[in-house]
């Protein structure tokens, strides 16, 4: 489990695997990490790892483990990041403008927003949040931080409302609120080193499943995905194959699983998860 988080997956993962098996746990936030470890510490063969997946590949050969049966990564926050006024994720609960997942990251989101250049603060919304109001944001927040810098979720929010108004609010403070996260935490940079080192630690016939929840990780994933599962990919004119690229893996289901009504109801976070699933051929 590349992402553990508060042990749900990994424990439904350690009651599958037969008791010999090998159940490696990877969780960057120590908090999670307590409360993940406390969850399984009835099963003897998980084993936790306080690492972001990027380092995947360089701790399964550590500990001599590969190579593995299947890998899950579950790329949404999990429910204490959320809902833990602390960590600075969320614009509906005023704390620390931190947003570090894990604590040990030299740079936190107040740091950032308060150093950055302006059209840095504009490339982050624009890139990482798909923000179509990142010039407007962007020039708000470096005006005011100029005087007063930005300490708190609510100093943020309130310099999204000042900027944005109407209909497209709360779907603007989603989106900053995003992309700041993405930049602090360096997510898709971890995810894009992550995917191919995961894939190549997997055994003939194992499987990588990712779970992800905007449309930034999904398209990496996809692409990914669609890179190992397809054979030659010259011009559709060319007549002799001179690319040499091999297909090495097969999908499970090419479109990507989605929750069910019945799912999103009992657990409306789930409502923009999008699974993927490959097998290494």
């Amino acid at each position: 489990d590349a992402t553990s988080g508060l042990g749900g997956h990994t424990e439904e993962m350690a009651k599958r695997v037969s008791y010999h098996a090998r159940l490696v746990a990877f969780e960057v936030d120590p908090d999670a990490l307590t409360i993940s470890s406390q969850r399984l510490n009835k099963f003897s063969n998980v084993e936790f790892i306080q690492r972001n997946f990027r380092y995947l590949k360089v701790e399964l050969t550590r500990l001599n483990a590969l190579p593995v049966r299947g890998i899950l990564f579950d790329l949404g926050l999990s429910s204490l990041e959320i809902d833990n006024p602390a960590k600075g994720f969320s614009f509906t609960r005023e704390g620390p403008l931190d947003m570090r997942m894990d604590p040990t990251l030299p740079e936190s989101a107040a740091h950032l927003i308060n150093t950055a250049t302006e059209e840095r603060l504009k490339e982050i919304i624009r890139t990482y949040g798909e923000e179509r109001f990142a010039g407007r944001i962007a020039r708000t927040i470096a005006e005011t931080r100029d005087k007063v810098p930005l300490q708190s979720t609510r100093d943020l929010e309130s310099l999204v409302r000042q900027a944005v108004h109407g209909p497209h609010q709360v779907k603007s403070l989603a989106r900053v609120f995003q992309a700041f996260r993405i930049a602090v935490n360096r997510e898709l940079e971890a995810l894009e080193k992550a995917l191919p080192d995961a894939f190549e630690c997997l055994e003939p016939g194992g499987r990588l499943v990712v779970i992800s929840y905007h449309s930034l990780e999904d398209r990496l994933v996809k692409s990914c995905f669609k890179d190992l599962c397809t054979d030659c990919v010259c011009p559709p004119d060319q007549p002799v194959c001179t690319c040499t690229h091999v297909q090495k893996a097969r999908y499970i289901q090419k479109k990507a699983l989605i929750p069910t009504e019945d799912e999103i109801r009992s657990n409306p976070r789930s409502r923009s998860a999008r699974l993927r699933c490959i097998e290494k051929l």
